[in-house]
């Protein structure tokens, strides 16, 4: 195995040692044994390839001896989780152990859902491999020319998602669409060439890319996306398929809709529509719906399942959990344009999965907040100015259970920033502890951010 330059790849960093190439098989290769070095050894590789802002290497694996093109491992960072390993599936597959890939060993040794402390469930993380957007076939029963035989993808890592779903939840997150974008925001319009962008960098195969598979436009029948389908190179163990992503402007009667000049555009899935968040009536619209598209055992294109998740805006799609969470978060667009004429810039975001809380003397801890604030102080130098964050819960209930639910994972949410609440209830009072609200989160931000508030604001 070698490094090499991400801007000049026929440009050698260096070869890994033999210790190097042993560890980084035995901590990505799925089924292997990990050794106690190996993470040391696979830390210290990840920071040379990035720096924590881009990608300055890639690792070029040596399992394919006389190949012009060698398979290679790229480093991700998300959020501020940890750098980890993505396999490049343009340069082609592994013959090594990495051809059963994982993103590391961590996931195999966490505790049952039902038997953990607070904060240390199984984690919600995104899907890494883009390749797993799509199903598997059943070995041995799927030849080509038979009917496509469906099967789930691999066991789910997080709670109370099903695998549709996190791949929403991927697609959003890597697309930056789970976070405000201001610009956007004024402007009252989306942009998809974020997603196209992206979707145009994600590899499934040496021959094909995610944004050959995934489309935006319910408007495009399905037996027309499978004809292109059915013509493009397809990875080996894949069934044939597509995904449609879209904003509905209203789901009925098991159909998400979406309003066009040509009037509405259904798309009603055979398998129902699953919904996630506590929205779970869908009668809050917008929605953000995720449908696979394929054929039905017959050979007759269709919209086989969907996903739908709360949206915050048409203009600005957030995902939301529920239509409490668009109330504290139209709250939250209104203190940081407030504060923002003060001097402050403030980043909104909606974690989509779940947040590390690192201890000095215990495991890590895991939790998902509902909103996460973060901007700098403002009277400082470009290199001590303190990042702050704060962290914000919708309170939609007062049942004994979910309040006690959510008081141990905010013990565990004031590791991350300080933790503020709002309270969300349909009552007369409401406008009074959104005022309340409003007051408390733009006041905390000036006090961290060291702006000096004057009485009347």
């Amino acid at each position: 195995m070698r490094l090499i330059d991400r801007d000049h790849p026929d440009k050698l960093q260096r070869s890994l040692t033999h210790e190097e190439c042993a560890a980084v098989r035995r901590f990505c290769g799925d089924g292997q044994e990990v050794r106690p070095d190996d993470l040391g050894l696979v830390t210290a590789l990840l920071e040379e390839m990035h720096d924590g802002r881009r990608v300055r290497r890639w690792l070029e694996c040596d399992c394919w001896q006389g190949s012009k093109k060698q398979p290679r491992l790229t480093a991700r960072v998300r959020d501020d989780g940890p750098r980890h390993f993505v396999r490049m599936h343009q340069y082609g597959e592994h013959r090594c152990s990495l051809a059963a890939f994982r993103q590391g060993p961590e996931l195999d040794t966490q505790p049952d859902e039902d038997s953990a402390r607070p904060g240390q469930h199984n984690p919600l993380k995104p899907v890494d491999d883009a390749l797993d957007y799509l199903d598997d076939v059943h070995e041995g029963i799927v030849r080509p020319g038979d009917p496509a035989v469906f099967v789930s993808g691999r066991g789910e890592e997080g709670r109370q998602l099903p695998r549709l779903g996190r791949i929403l939840h991927t697609l959003l997150n890597d697309a930056a669409f789970a976070s405000v974008d201001f610009d956007v925001l004024r402007e009252k319009t989306h942009s998809w060439q974020r997603f196209e962008d992206y979707a145009a960098m994600e590899a499934l195969s040496p021959e094909l890319d995610l944004g050959q598979v995934l489309y935006f436009k319910p408007w495009i029948k399905p037996n027309e996306k499978m004809a292109e389908i059915d013509a493009l190179p397809w990875p080996k163990k894949k069934v044939r398929s597509a995904l449609l992503l879209f904003v509905a402007d209203e789901i009925r009667d098991g159909a998400a809709i979406k309003f066009t000049a040509l009037g509405e555009r259904l798309v009603r899935p055979e398998k129902g529509i699953r919904a996630g968040g506590r929205d779970h009536d869908l009668r809050q619209p917008p929605y953000w719906v995720l449908a696979v598209v394929d054929r039905d055992r017959h050979g007759n294109a269709r919209f086989r399942e969907a996903f739908a998740q709360h949206a915050f805006s048409l203009a600005q799609p957030v995902p939301l959990d529920s239509h409490y969470e668009r109330i504290t978060l139209e709250l939250l667009l209104g203190v940081i344009e407030w504060v923002r004429k003060r001097g402050v810039d403030v980043t909104v975001a909606k974690p989509l999965f779940d947040r590390e809380v690192r201890q000095l003397d215990g495991p890590s801890l895991w939790c998902r907040p509902d909103f996460e604030l973060t901007f700098r102080t403002v009277e400082a130098s470009a290199s001590s100015r303190r990042l702050h964050r704060i962290v914000v819960e919708t309170m939609g209930a007062r049942e004994s259970e979910y309040l006690e639910r959510k008081s141990r994972t905010h013990g565990i949410m004031r590791h991350r920033g300080i933790l503020m609440e709002h309270h969300v209830e349909h009552d007369n009072r409401q406008p009074e502890r959104d005022n309340a609200f409003f007051r408390r989160v733009a006041a905390k931000i000036l006090t961290l951010a060291g702006v000096q508030q004057t009485q009347g604001g």
